[in-house]
């Protein structure tokens, strides 16, 4: 059998059937048989010589502290957008699993989808229905790929438990996939997988539901669907998070094969300051995949102590310390980098979701910048003590002038905090022409 992704995922060039393109054996290592299209060479450096395989034995070694399968020796053929249909020999494909073969046909590299079905085939060679194996697939990854969008207008499980290749099976399976292993953890949720009926018959698929979780599956559907609605945008691919925490340094090191993202690590009560790479963005994610993604310029996150955040290469710089305090005094200087307004001109910041609590940070604008404003701050001065008689406020919403470094105070009430399975709250400033 050929598991494979919606054309939705990636844009391909339809090409002819007539046998799998041809391709170079570019290595081998402990999991993997690489094999690349000509079309693609020379690699990037970044996956030149053996980093392609370091790549994917990165890939492995992260998802296996999940899934736990076993050693094997997976063939990878990594193609050309133009030729990976006529691999799959299917032109509506993103890529493939030929889970028997054990190879997988792909446009990317590590495909965590593709993957994912590789390593669960692995786990328990047998053929769990579409809306699960496709949900499963969808669950596990850590990179800038979105899951893919479940049509949430009239979801309806039973007709998703029976189709095949529909944006309902992909998307709404893994919506399912992912509330289930948050619910209930990856082990759990890996017996009820491996037992599940290989039927597409939902009045069966309901029945295996209650006899294993001992509650409804509609109960559970309905608590899915509420939670999606109520706080949309949310919902990513669980990360395993088991790489590396970054250190402080001027410049982490950029070793993508290796080291595709780092995790956030555990400061109590201080905050830790990422600021991107020149013409980048940073990219901070939730390990559980819950929370708001947190992108700009630069982030500043102060963790709660159950929240696991994860950040994604490049990286320009980490700093640790109290750059979100309880005190106008107390806010250590975050200095934005000078392209502040190119790309995406947010500064996030995240902080534990607490009934009520007002931090205070201190921004160091890098040049004079003409016309820059910020907004996401309810005041602001240019210098402490923080008095309400020479600060300007800053209603809701409203982007407001300011010139040179300044001040911000932010107030968190309990209507702002906005929780989803246990995620912090995060509010951003934006800084623009």
């Amino acid at each position: 059998m050929t598991s494979g992704r919606l054309a939705s995922v990636v844009l391909l060039a339809a090409v002819g059937c007539g046998g799998a393109p041809p391709t170079v054996f570019a290595g081998e290592s402990a999991h993997f048989r690489l094999y690349v299209d000509p079309a693609l060479m020379p690699l990037p450096a970044a996956f030149a010589g053996e980093n392609a395989l370091a790549a994917l034995e990165t890939e492995w070694a992260d998802v296996a502290t999940m899934l736990k399968m076993p050693d094997a020796k997976i063939a990878y053929y990594l193609y050309s957008a133009a030729h990976v249909s006529a691999a799959c020999d299917d032109d509506q494909e993103g890529g493939c699993t030929k889970e028997e073969e054990m190879e997988i046909d792909a446009a990317m590299l590590p495909d965590a989808h593709e993957l994912n079905h590789a390593y669960t085939y692995l786990r328990a060679p047998r053929r769990p229905i579409p809306f699960l194996a496709e949900g499963i697939a969808e669950a596990i990854g850590c990179g800038y790929e979105s899951p893919i969008a479940a049509p949430l207008d009239d979801a309806d499980w039973r007709s998703a438990v029976a189709e095949v290749r529909t944006s309902a099976v992909y998307g709404l399976g893994g919506l399912f996939v992912r509330h289930m292993i948050r619910r209930n953890g990856i082990d759990e949720f890996l017996r009820y997988y491996e037992q599940a009926p290989e039927r597409r018959d939902p009045a069966l698929f309901a029945a295996n539901f209650q006899s294993f979780w001992g509650e409804s599956v509609d109960a559970v559907w309905a608590e899915i669907i509420t939670v999606t609605q109520t706080i949309p945008f949310v919902d990513q691919k669980i990360c395993p998070c088991s790489l590396p925490a970054l250190t402080p340094t001027d410049d982490p090191a950029e070793d993508p094969a290796r080291v595709p993202y780092w995790t956030l690590p555990d400061v109590g009560d201080q905050t830790i300051a990422l600021t991107a790479s020149p013409a980048l963005q940073v990219n901070v994610r939730s390990c559980a995949g819950n929370a708001h993604v947190l992108q700009g310029k630069g982030a500043l996150v102060r963790r709660s102590a159950g929240a696991r955040w994860y950040a994604l290469a490049p990286l320009g710089a980490i700093a640790i310390g109290p750059f979100l305090a309880d005190s106008c005094a107390g806010a250590a200087h975050y200095a934005l980098p000078e392209d502040v307004l190119t790309g995406n001109p947010y500064l996030s910041i995240s902080i534990p979701a607490t009934p009520s609590s007002i931090i205070f940070l201190a921004i160091d604008v890098p040049f004079p910048i003409d016309g820059m404003q910020v907004r996401g701050v309810d005041a602001f001065c240019t210098s402490c003590p923080f008095d309400e008689g020479s600060c300007g406020p800053i209603a809701s919403g409203v982007a407001t002038p300011v010139a040179g470094g300044f001040f911000g105070r932010m107030t968190f009430q309990s209507s702002d905090i906005q929780l989803r399975d246990g995620a912090n709250n995060d509010r951003s400033l934006r800084f623009f022409r």
